[in-house]
C-alpha cells in the first residue's frame, strides 16, 4: 500500500450513527437562492448605508501600504492581521480599492449562508437549515459589520465556513483536509481569535480518524499541551508586567498599544484568570451595550430570549451528534477567549459565534414544533 492509501486510510471516517443526509439538488437550489438573497440584501445596505470605516481602519490600512512598500509591519499587531492587511494590500494593488474590499467580505458572507444552511439541515433538517441562514441574512447587527473596513464580517463569515468545511472534510481524502487547513489559516490571520479554531479542529479530526483509541487520546493531548503551552507563552509575553492603577478600573477600556498584540491590556495574567472571568462572560452573552439605543437594546432582549433557549434544546437534542459537539466546542473556545482577555465594547465578540448558536436554535424550534404538531 503506497503513502497516499496509508494516509487517507487514517483519515476515514468513522461513522458513528451519524450518515450524512445527502445534498441534493433541492438543497443545491435553495442554498444558492440563500446566498443570492445574501448578496442582495448587503447590497441594498451598501447603496444606502454606504462604506464605512472603524477606528482601526487607519491601521490596517497603513499596514497595507507598508506592504507594498515592501516595508516591515512594525510589531506584532500588523502580524496579528496579516490576512486582513494582505486583502486591502491586494484591493489597493489591483485597484479595486475600499469597494472591491466590502464586496469580498459580502461575498464570503455569501458563502457563509450557504454554509449555515448546511449545517442547520445536517442537524436539523431543511427547515432548520433555511432558519438559521435566514436568520443570518436578515440580521442588522451582523450585515451591518459587511460595511466596514474591519476584520469584523470577514471573520463572523469565517467561522461558520470554518466549522462547516472542517466537518465535511472528514472521511473526504487529504485535499479535503488540505482545503479546509487553509480556510482555518486564513481566519487566523484575519483576527487573532481565528487561532483557537486550529487546534478545536485538529483535536476534532483526529478524534473521527481511524486511529486506535490510544493513539488518538495522545495525538488530542499533545495538541491540546502543545497550543496551551504557545498560549501561555504569549500570554507571558504580553500580561507579565505590573498592572497600571488604571487598568485594575473594572470594565476599563484602553485603546490598544500598536506594538502589541491586539488582546493586551497590560493586565498581568494574575489579574486576567480571576472571579471576573465569568461575569466577562455573561456580560458578553447579555450582548446589551450602553452604546446602543433604546430600542436596539429592546430588539436584542427579545431575540436573545428567544435564541438561547431554543439553541439549548436544539443542543441537548443533537448533543450526541459529532458536527453538534464540533459547532459547540467553537462557541466554548471563542467564550473562553473572552473569559481569559476582554469583553469588548460593542458586542462583536459575541456576533463572531451568534450564527452558530442560531442553528442549534432553528434545530431546536423544528424539534418542538414537530413535538408540538
Amino acid at each position: 500500500m503506497n503513502w497516499s492509501a496509508r494516509i487517507s486510510n487514517v483519515l476515514r471516517e468513522e461513522h458513528k450513527g451519524e450518515p450524512r443526509p445527502r445534498f441534493d439538488s433541492r438543497d443545491r437550489i435553495l442554498a444558492g437562492s440563500l446566498a443570492a438573497a445574501s448578496g442582495a440584501v448587503n447590497l441594498l445596505l451598501l447603496a444606502v448605508v454606504g462604506l464605512s470605516r472603524g477606528g482601526d481602519t487607519f491601521r490596517y490600512q497603513a499596514a497595507a501600504q507598508d506592504l507594498l512598500a515592501r516595508r516591515s509591519f512594525g510589531g506584532p499587531a500588523g502580524w496579528a492581521y496579516a490576512g486582513y492587511n494582505g486583502l486591502l494590500a491586494t484591493a489597493e494593488a489591483t485597484g479595486v480599492g475600499d469597494v472591491g474590499v466590502v464586496l469580498f467580505q459580502m461575498l464570503v458572507a455569501a458563502c457563509a449562508t450557504a454554509a449555515l444552511y448546511d449545517l442547520g439541515r445536517q442537524l436539523g433538517g431543511r427547515a432548520a437549515g433555511l432558519l438559521a441562514a435566514g436568520f443570518f441574512v436578515v440580521d442588522y447587527d451582523i450585515a451591518r459589520w459587511h460595511l466596514y473596513l474591519l476584520t469584523d464580517s470577514l471573520y463572523i463569515s469565517l467561522v461558520s465556513i470554518g466549522t462547516w468545511i472542517a466537518h465535511r472534510a472528514v472521511g473526504r481524502g487529504p485535499g479535503a483536509y488540505a482545503a479546509a487547513s487553509g480556510v482555518l489559516l486564513f481566519a487566523a490571520l484575519v483576527r487573532p481569535n481565528g487561532w483557537i479554531l486550529i487546534p478545536i479542529v485538529a483535536i476534532y479530526w483526529i478524534v473521527r480518524s481511524g486511529l486506535r483509541s490510544g493513539v488518538k487520546v495522545a495525538s488530542a493531548t499533545a495538541v491540546a499541551v502543545i497550543y496551551a503551552g504557545g498560549a501561555m507563552a504569549v500570554a507571558i509575553m504580553q500580561f507579565g508586567g505590573d498592572a497600571s492603577p488604571s487598568s485594575r478600573v473594572p470594565g476599563a477600556t484602553q485603546r490598544p498599544n500598536p506594538q502589541t498584540l491586539p488582546f493586551a491590556r497590560d493586565l498581568t495574567i494574575r489579574d486576567r484568570l480571576n472571579s471576573r472571568m465569568p461575569i466577562r462572560v455573561l456580560t458578553e452573552l447579555a450582548h446589551v451595550k450602553p452604546t446602543f439605543s433604546r430600542r436596539h437594546k429592546v430588539m436584542v432582549v427579545v431575540m436573545l430570549a428567544a435564541v438561547y433557549p431554543l439553541a439549548g434544546v436544539g443542543f441537548v437534542r443533537s448533543r450526541r451528534r459529532p458536527l453538534a459537539r464540533l459547532v459547540a466546542t467553537v462557541i466554548a473556545g471563542h467564550l473562553m477567549v473572552v473569559a481569559v482577555t476582554f469583553r469588548d465594547p460593542d458586542g462583536r465578540y459575541l456576533l463572531y459565534i451568534f450564527p452558530l448558536f442560531v442553528v442549534f436554535a432553528a434545530c431546536g424550534a423544528v424539534a418542538l414544533r414537530w413535538r408540538w404538531s
